[in-house]
């Protein structure tokens, strides 16, 4: 496992518990976003069985990927990196030019996560497939901070946690691997952990510290590396929110796992439109709201220099949810700012000065009223904030676990 905090290099899988919750559109313009920010961004498409990124990036599907890599060991994997049209964002096809790639061995699932730690870049994205198999979760687990997108529909909600759970019994599993009784003790009393019994990975790691003080302490300590970000996509209320503040607070004390909110994205027709049109939705619909929240997203990550590590003004907001909070009743301020006007004028639609105009006066408003929260979600503390060093001292060392 990489940990970000401590290379210049980030890896970022992008996960969700489910399809359909907009992961492999946010991956894109996530990576893009990025790129627009001048940092030098690769793109892969780990969706082995499903890969659909060059259609998303407009790109015809002619290029060899990661299904030609497995199958002809004459291709080197960087040769598979190839241009996008958009300055600073290339790209990894996945497996559409092959057949049966879904189910890829270990020993090919452990070259591939080699080959991208050695990619040249500063971000690499990677969008993985639905679900919670053993190969998408440890794919997420090549670094300790993917993000996890969900919505605020219940389903989505669910599908969020089970995959969290699972990616980390798979994390722990991985960490203790050469202490037999740990592991054993965990694969035997993980069965218990079913839907509708109130017994939490927490509630288990209390048992083993009645044995094995030292043990559940390393667990502890294990589980402080994990630093996954959520994502609440789909966003159509702005009481939709509490959703993800909920999600948050009950990985947290079901799971002991700390996981971020990198903030909320507003449902949007328009991006349907742009999959049709084969062009990303940060380029065709730059101006629109949603668009701003993605690329803010991406600006949490640019002005995080240690990512995962957050550089919050902690004198203006509790913690990442507050914040994200802030920024959704910020955002559907203007929307609703936006709609009125709209509705007003009986037009149909601003062009694009005129909704350039109306952004800009409820962001100068929001600034007045929220003093130095910006719209951009982190104080100017990004550039100033040091390091915080490794919780786990000289354990560094045991997260050779991939």
């Amino acid at each position: 496992m990489v940990l970000n905090e401590t290379i210049e290099k980030k890896i970022i899988p992008i996960a969700g518990g489910k399809g359909g919750v907009g992961k492999s559109i946010l991956s894109v313009n996530i990576a893009l976003s990025l790129a627009i920010s001048d940092k030098k961004t690769i793109l892969i498409d780990m969706d082995l069985g499903g890969a659909n990124l060059h259609t998303i990036l407009g790109i015809k599907n002619t290029n060899p990927g990661i299904g030609t890599y497995l199958q002809d060991r004459r291709k080197t994997f960087r040769s598979l990196v190839i241009d996008t049209p958009y300055k600073n964002l290339k790209f990894i096809p996945g497996d559409t030019l092959s057949y049966g790639m879904a189910d890829i061995t270990e020993a090919q699932k452990k070259d591939i996560m080699k080959e991208i730690q050695e990619l040249d870049a500063d971000y690499i994205i990677m969008d993985l497939g639905a679900g919670s198999s053993f190969n998408t979760i440890d794919f997420f687990l090549i670094s300790n901070s993917g993000l996890i997108v969900t919505t605020p529909h219940a389903s989505s909600i669910l599908n969020a946690y089970s995959f969290t759970k699972n990616l980390t019994i798979r994390f722990l599993h991985k960490a203790f691997c050469k202490n037999k009784k740990m592991d054993n003790y965990l694969k035997k009393n993980i069965r218990r952990m079913l839907p509708g019994i109130n017994l939490t990975l927490a509630h288990l790691l209390e048992e083993i510290g009645r044995e094995e003080p030292h043990t559940m302490e390393k667990a502890f300590a294990f589980l402080e590396v994990l630093q996954p970000k959520m994502i609440l996509n789909m966003v159509e209320e702005e009481e939709d929110f509490q959703m993800a503040d909920n999600l948050g607070q009950l990985i947290a004390k079901d799971l002991l796992v700390n996981m971020d909110c990198m903030g909320t994205v507003l449902y949007d027709r328009d991006i349907n439109e742009s999959v049709h049109k084969r062009t990303p939705f940060l380029i065709e619909h730059q101006d629109s709201l949603t668009a701003q929240q993605i690329f803010r997203i991406g600006q949490k990550i640019v002005q995080s220099k240690h990512f995962p590590d957050l550089p919050l003004d902690l004198n203006e907001y509790s913690n990442s949810y507050e914040l994200a909070q802030i920024e959704t009743e910020n955002d559907f301020r203007i929307f609703k700012q936006m709609k009125n006007e709209i509705e007003q004028g009986n037009q149909p639609e601003y062009d694009i000065d005129q909704l350039m105009e109306i952004i800009e006066k409820q962001q100068k408003t929001i600034h007045e009223l929220q003093g130095t929260v910006r719209m951009m979600g982190l104080g100017n503390q990004a550039n100033q904030s040091g390091h915080n060093e490794n919780p786990l001292g000289g354990l560094g060392g045991l997260f050779n676990i991939g």
